[in-house]
């Protein structure tokens, strides 16, 4: 925990990206249509009206209409349809 602590510090006061220090997602929306997400940790629930992601920040739950997966790789994941709602499970 410490460890985290001084990273976090130093890439603040180093005003370093955090995305690349620390490796936390990034989630771009396009309206209520498109979700990307990068920096998840893997897939963990789908289903056309709920999608799971594991990330270093905990569960990521994208809720919607017709939600299907556009693109997965091992570092991104892009979710496609009517999205109601993004919500965290924290850790």
């Amino acid at each position: 925990m410490a460890k985290i602590n001084i990273k976090r510090k130093l890439t603040t006061a180093l005003e370093l990206p955090k995305d690349v220090m620390l490796g936390l997602p990034i989630i771009t929306m396009t309206g209520d249509e498109e979700i990307t997400i990068t920096n998840h940790k893997g897939l963990v629930e789908y289903s056309a009206g709920c999608v799971r992601l594991s990330t270093p920040l905990g569960g990521l739950k994208i809720f919607g209409i017709n939600l299907i997966l556009k693109e997965i790789t091992a570092e991104t994941v892009m979710i496609a349809g009517k999205i109601a709602s993004v919500s965290w499970e924290v850790k």
